[in-house]
């Protein structure tokens, strides 16, 4: 088994294989200009906008115009799916009178959708974070509600023959052995959260870093277009990396059972 620093060392070791296969395409010229921006031109650009910003917005506005847009979406989708998921684990009835509704929603392209959501909302944050929601929400649920299902009964059999109630066994049981299966929902939930929010910006926005690399592509500004998918990967790994870590912090008992 690989340690943390080795991984880290291959880790890195292929980002500069990688940097440096760019940085030979450009220089020995076997990539137009136009078709791709150099590392020098992308590093040029990104100093240029944090100086002056792009088109009368800051890069620290547009960073935070997307990152907000998901997050919003969702931690709303988090707060009301989980519940829901939850109710529907552990009631057949609700799970009967709703599931047709969230599995009818999960596979449908949230941007089939965003036209009408406009037409509802505006074009402002609204529509874009019921967008963000109604993608995310889908899938929180489902997983939430597949969590309280793959409880062992003799879990929950053995937590009775001990005098627990129906609500002890749940704070005690369901919900902590769920807690795995609801953070793999809401990390796939995040990253096509994360996708969602780009794409929406490309529609209509006037701000964030999907309407940057939209803007820039009109003006054919590789560098700028570069510039803002190396940010977005960055930030997606950042949010991954955020949840990641809060999972190992609330599933403290991982690895232990």
């Amino acid at each position: 088994m690989l340690s943390r620093r080795k991984s880290l060392l291959l880790g890195l070791t292929s980002v500069a294989a990688g940097l440096l296969v760019w940085y030979l395409l450009r220089a020995l010229d076997l990539v137009s200009p136009e078709l791709l921006a150099s590392p020098g031109e992308v590093i040029a650009a990104f100093i240029d906008i944090v100086r002056n910003g792009y088109r009368d917005t800051t890069l620290t506005q547009n960073v935070a115009a997307t990152l907000g847009r998901c997050l919003a979406g969702f931690a709303l989708a988090t707060v009301l799916g989980v519940p829901l998921g939850l109710w529907m684990g552990t009631s057949r009835v609700t799970a009967a009178a709703v599931n047709f509704i969230i599995q009818f929603l999960r596979p449908l392209p949230p941007l089939s959708y965003l036209v009408l959501l406009i037409l509802w909302f505006g074009a402002g944050d609204l529509s874009k974070i019921a967008l963000l929601f109604m993608g995310a929400f889908p899938t929180i649920t489902t997983a939430a509600m597949a969590g309280v299902r793959q409880v062992s009964q003799q879990r929950v059999q053995a937590a009775r023959s001990l005098g627990a109630s129906r609500a002890q066994v749940f704070r005690y049981v369901l919900f902590p052995a769920s807690l795995s299966m609801i953070f793999t929902g809401m990390s796939i939930a995040l990253a096509g959260a994360f996708s969602s929010v780009v794409a929406a910006e490309l529609m209509a926005a006037s701000d964030g870093l999907g309407w940057m690399i939209f803007s820039a592509s009109r003006f054919l500004r590789n560098d700028i277009i570069m510039l803002g998918i190396i940010l977005l990967g960055l930030f997606g790994m950042a949010l991954t990396r955020s949840l990641l870590e809060i999972d190992r912090y609330v599933i403290h008992w991982r690895g232990r059972e």
